[in-house]
């Protein structure tokens, strides 16, 4: 994967949260997006059927991301509160040759 996925299905969910890597991006229409960590304790399944399956995303959706900055660009989602996903920095000495 690369980029950004909407996750469409619990069986979505399930496969990235697997993999654990990258972030998940949740949107909202009455509030601004927000990323986490993928296997974050503040990503429940109930909140996934309720707002993807039962709603049919009509209020919101969840995607997965590569990184942060790829939520923050693509969704204009901040970095929650509660699970406090990381930027991966790389530190100027790897540029030297």
């Amino acid at each position: 994967m690369g980029g950004s996925k909407e996750l469409e299905s619990f069986d979505d969910l399930r496969k990235v949260r697997l993999a654990d890597e990258g972030f998940i991006v949740i949107t909202g229409t009455n509030k601004s997006a927000i990323i986490h960590k993928v296997n974050a304790k503040c990503i429940t399944t109930d909140r996934f059927n309720s707002k993807v399956s039962i709603d049919n995303r009509k209020r919101g959706s969840y995607f997965w991301v590569d990184s942060v900055a790829t939520g923050a660009r693509e969704f204009g989602g901040k970095r929650c509160k509660v699970c406090k996903p990381e930027l991966r920095l790389v530190l100027p000495s790897t540029f030297d040759g």
